[in-house]
Parts: C-alpha cells; structure tokens; sequence
C-alpha cells in the first residue's frame, strides 16, 4: 500500500529529528543507521529512501539545523548597514549566546559542528556554503570598526578572534564548566555578562588595532 505525501514527509521529518540527535551525540563516524532509524521507529532502508545514504541524511540534518539558527539570526547584510556597528556588535554577539541555549535543531548544530570540525565530512563545503553570507556580512562589520577593507588580512584575524572567544564557551563547554565550576551557562545572567565581556575585549583590541594601521605609512606602490 503506498503511502500519501502527507505520511512520507512526516516520517522523513522524524528521521531528521532522529538522527540530528544522534549525529550531535556521536558525530558522522560514531553515528549509525539502525540506531537513527531505531530512536525513529523507521526501518532502516528509509535512509536510503529518503536521502540516499548516511551522508545525505547528514548533509540534510546540518542544512535543516541551519536553517532554523538562520531564522532567528539578523541578515548580516542589515548589520553592515546599522548605524552603530559597536552595537551591531554587541547585538550579534548576545544573539549567538541566545542561540546557543535555543532546544531542538538549533541545539544540535554546535554539538554537530564540534564533530565535523575535528573529523571533517564531505558535508562540510555545504556548511561552508550556507555560512558565507553570514560570514561575509561580519567581516564588512569589523571593517566598519577598524578602518579596513572587509577583505584585508587584519579584519579577517579580528573576525576569527572574536568568532574564537564565543567557540570558546559553545563548543568548548564541558571543558570550560569543569575549569571553572561556578560557571553555569545556562544561566541567562552569566551568559549575557560574558557576552558583554566579550564585547568590551574584542572592542579594545579593534580599537589597538585601528590605531596601529592608522599610524603605520603605507607602502608606495611600485
């Protein structure tokens, strides 16, 4: 008996929300077939039916996951036009932290993406792809803050330093919660006291750097 449409999608969305759960427990190597279609109530030739292997499941979990953190983050396109980038900063900074106690698909991207950072799949140059815009949109912001082109290698450094501080507490987490046992990140009023940290200090060292290249005498084109 074949089954409608309406029946086929909800059993390809309950595999998603299966294995984005399993993948953000075990990563892509860790993770396995039976035990996503197992937690599914699937059988296991639904992979195949759906998304044609694990990978494409995988690729489909990451593509859904960012997607829905993409929905509740500003255009970065929108930032680059704010008038106050300081603020267009701290804006951006604060919503990572919200993301990063959001429950369901958005939850699972930063547990994935630690797996894929330190076992890269072929899915990754998709994750690369939806991150552009985003990515682009933040280094035209930091250029706005220290006087450089969105491309130039002191922006890119700043944009990665910044990035690097929030990686710190999202994809670093256990680790950071044991060094340091009064931490609790789930508390709304540690998080935002960190993200203002984060801020002022990334802030600081703009400023440094703005002041740096300012004063340094452009070489002469030959």
């Amino acid at each position: 008996m074949l089954m409608d449409q309406g029946t086929l999608t909800l059993k390809r969305e309950k595999l998603i929300e299966a294995a984005g759960q399993v993948f953000a427990e075990m990563g892509f190597e860790g993770a396995t077939v039976r035990e996503i279609c197992s937690r599914a109530g699937a059988n296991v030739a639904a992979v195949n039916y759906h998304f044609g292997d694990k990978l494409g499941l995988y690729t489909e979990v990451l593509r859904s996951a960012m997607l829905a953190r993409q929905a509740h983050v500003k255009d970065g396109h929108a930032l680059v036009l704010s008038s106050d980038p300081k603020a267009a900063l701290a804006a951006l900074i604060s919503q990572w932290f919200e993301q990063a106690r959001e429950s369901g698909r958005q939850s699972w991207l930063s547990r994935i993406m630690s797996h894929e950072m330190a076992q890269p799949t072929p899915a990754l140059d998709r994750v690369v792809e939806a991150m552009e815009p985003n990515y682009r949109g933040f280094q035209s912001l930091v250029g706005q803050l220290i006087g450089r082109s969105p491309n130039d290698p002191r922006t890119r450094m700043c944009v990665h330093s910044v990035v690097g501080q929030v990686l710190q507490y999202v994809q670093s987490r256990a680790m950071v919660e044991r060094l340091w046992p009064e931490l609790n990140l789930n508390d709304e009023k540690q998080l935002h006291a960190i993200a203002e940290h984060i801020v002022e200090f990334s802030l600081a060292g703009m400023e440094r750097v703005a002041r740096s290249e300012a004063g340094r005498p452009r070489r002469r084109s030959k």
